[in-house]
């Protein structure tokens, strides 16, 4: 057998224990496990943590890296397999095992706090584990050292090769534009009336609604589910299953945008070719890009008026007190305000960065010790009152409304708003090569969108790194200024500027 094969099976079983593992966190959050049951789940998933380090460490992992690298003429597939594998061990060989092993246990205990503590909506119960959990990715980012300040460290485990500096001068330089943007909008005369949004919407009716959705734009229920849950996410247990989730209890109609978010998470993955099933390969190549099809479905899609004027007669016969007479003009226009809120997820695509923003500032210094865990409600009402100029009225609707804190995500939010980025350049390629695209969503047709993605995208898995794939695609490097042409082009006529 030759290094590259031997070494590409080797990692394979190593792919496959990660999916047991992405199984036992998906039932804790899906079936919303009792919480004296937790700490037997926080075993169990420290248990393939601890399975998987010593896989990724092993001397065998050591010398297949190191014999496949001596190979010559390599295809793009075969050196990204190298690439990545060499990646996983230099990252895994720096960590202690009792490391790994106390941060999935704290991350399972973590997660089934923060559900109670976010329910009471009290962050003193939540504290104790995050300062925890803290406390523990700053001493991974310390053992692993890939960039000199800590929290660059932490992002590049979640987008490889970018460090806070790249990012800090992407967001500096948007920052303004954006608090501008959202000012020119709020101080409009001719703001839209969301006030049909605030009406009740049967949640059932909404879930089912959200299914037909998922069909229709192209997600194969064969190869995955959709269910409830408090916090929504994606996760693949093997190539050919991948599980949504989806909030009900959300304000009109972010149950739909939100699945539709999480569809476009899952198309990815569903569109892996067969060719890297099972390899290390079979992923995303970064969160950026993960993000940047989830919000292109759910915004630049989903939002749109040709996707509305397909889907709206089924939402008023489903809704006919609510919708039966209100105009379909007027609901598009609701649906696209932009305005401050407390809530990430529900936030419109414009105030949407500065939550990012947010986040990015807090963890930066959070990681490197400069401010405390038990300042963090008063810290993150106060910047949201600088960026967005509201305060959060309690703990849920503040500092505890996001999951990935108590998972030990820590550099995972910035990837939330470089998807947006990404999104707008990618569909402006898109859009050069297909100039009538969007009257597709008009007629409920999807599949020249996803073909294009698929082709583009979806098929590499992470053969290519992003900063790699999006000039693959595009010509060039992330260039935000296809995000404010997009917005300025569908906002101004919505605010009649």
């Amino acid at each position: 057998m030759s290094a590259i094969k031997e070494l590409t099976e080797y990692f394979k079983e190593i792919q496959k224990l990660s999916y047991i593992s992405n199984l036992l966190e998906w039932d804790q959050q899906v079936n919303m496990m009792a919480y004296k049951s937790v700490e037997g789940r926080s075993e169990q998933r420290a248990l393939i943590k601890k399975l998987l380090h010593k896989r990724l460490t092993s001397d065998k992992a050591g010398n297949l890296i190191s014999e496949a690298e001596k190979l010559k003429d390599l295809n793009d597939i075969d050196a990204a397999i190298i690439r990545e594998a060499k990646r996983a061990y230099e990252q895994e060989i720096k960590l202690p095992e009792g490391l790994v092993v106390e941060i999935e246990k704290t991350s399972a205990l973590a997660q089934q706090k923060w559900q109670e503590a976010r329910k009471k909506s009290d962050f003193k119960l939540f504290e104790p584990l995050l300062k925890k959990t803290v406390e523990l990715q700053r001493e991974k980012a310390t053992k692993l050292e890939t960039y000199p300040d800590l929290y660059s460290t932490l992002i590049d485990l979640f987008e490889p090769g970018t460090t806070y500096d790249w990012i800090a001068n992407v967001f500096n330089s948007i920052k303004p534009k954006l608090t501008d943007f959202v000012k020119k909008l709020n101080t409009s005369s001719n703001k839209p009336d969301d006030s049909i949004l605030q009406k009740n919407y049967d949640e059932d009716k909404q879930y089912k609604l959200s299914r037909e959705i998922l069909e229709k734009i192209g997600f194969d229920l064969g190869y995955g589910r959709q269910d409830k849950v408090t916090h929504p996410f994606t996760t693949s247990l093997a190539p050919l299953d991948v599980r949504i989730t989806t909030r009900t209890t959300e304000p009109f109609p972010d149950c739909i945008t939100g699945t539709i978010h999480e569809c476009g998470h899952a198309l990815y993955e569903m569109g892996i070719k067969k060719e890297l099933h099972d390899t290390i390969l079979c992923g995303g190549t970064s969160l950026g890009i993960h993000e940047s099809q989830s919000r292109m479905w759910e915004n630049i899609v989903g939002r749109s008026k040709e996707f509305w004027q397909y889907w709206y007669p089924t939402f008023q016969k489903s809704f006919p007190e609510n919708l039966k007479d209100y105009p379909l003009e007027e609901f598009y226009r609701a649906i696209n305000v932009v305005q401050p809120s407390f809530i990430r997820v529900n936030a419109d695509e414009v105030t949407y960065g500065l939550h990012i923003i947010l986040r990015f500032e807090i963890e930066k210094d959070l990681i490197e010790d400069k401010i405390q865990v038990n300042e963090l409600p008063e810290l993150w009402n106060s910047k949201m009152e600088d960026l967005l100029g509201i305060v959060p009225p309690n703990d849920k609707e503040g500092v505890l409304q996001d999951v990935h804190w108590s998972m030990g995500y820590i550099g995972y939010f910035p990837t939330y708003f470089l998807g947006s980025l990404y999104a707008s350049q990618i569909y402006n390629d898109a859009l050069k090569k297909m100039p009538n695209l969007n009257n597709d969503y008009k007629n409920g047709e999807f599949s020249n969108l996803l073909n294009y993605l698929r082709e583009n995208i979806h098929q590499h898995g992470s053969v290519y790194r992003a900063t790699d794939l999006i000039k693959r695609v595009t010509g060039e490097q992330l260039n935000p200024n296809y995000f404010f042409e997009y917005v300025e082009k569908k906002l101004y006529p919505i605010y009649q500027l």
